[in-house]
């Protein structure tokens, strides 16, 4: 049985200049979709995985994750948690990597989508980035982190009216989910854009439920 801890990772995301974090939770009881031989042998090291980063001793939780990964190819969330420590040292393109991973054996694991995207924003990739969040955003569109990279992402490629669409959409979301700063942050982006409508429709979405 796997360890239910609470722990968790922060993200970076920069685009166009500006960066911003996201708290991520290292997932540690994702079920796998199938049952193999050496599972148990996967768990025990994937639970060594999670005490060690809680412990914050990365280099040894990477070593038991990767030990958990080759016991069981489609230990999703030990791939997933890879990508985490990957990023948190700036590791891009190991980053991607286990996203990667994670997306072939899940492919509606929006964080791990989330995280890609913010991945290939960091290596110059925005094209790449703006694929895998629409992807996401086809299989839920509740997500406003991904609305947010999103937009953010058109902003790099000067796609303006596409921008302000994804900020107001993100800020809607954020706003119903009572996130005061990052419905202000959407609120934000969506200023730097000419649609007044959507500036105005926001705002007013936000005083009336953000007071």
């Amino acid at each position: 049985m796997k360890m239910l801890l609470s722990i968790a990772a922060a993200i970076i995301i920069a685009v166009g200049g500006m960066a911003y974090s996201e708290q991520f939770n290292v997932d540690l009881n994702l079920k796998k979709p199938e049952a193999i031989a050496n599972q148990a042998e996967a768990d025990q090291w994937f639970n060594k995985g999670n005490t060690a980063y809680q412990e914050n001793n990365y280099d040894e939780a990477v070593t038991c994750y990767k030990k958990a990964v080759a016991l069981d190819p489609a230990f999703a969330s030990a791939f997933y948690n890879l990508g985490i420590i990957y990023d948190a040292r700036g590791m891009a393109d190991e980053a991607i990597s286990a996203y990667k991973q994670v997306l072939a054996i899940k492919p509606d694991y929006h964080t791990a989508s989330t995280n890609l995207a913010s991945a290939y924003t960091r290596k110059g990739m925005i094209d790449d980035a703006i694929a895998e969040l629409k992807k996401a955003l086809d299989r839920n569109d509740q997500l406003p982190h991904a609305h947010f990279l999103l937009a953010e992402c058109y902003v790099k490629k000067d796609r303006t009216p596409q921008a302000a669409d994804h900020y107001y959409k993100a800020g809607m979301l954020f706003t119903a989910g009572k996130d005061k700063a990052w419905a202000e942050r959407s609120y934000a982006g969506l200023k730097k854009t000419d649609n007044l409508k959507l500036q105005k429709e926001l705002l007013q979405k936000m005083n009336a439920e953000l007071q």
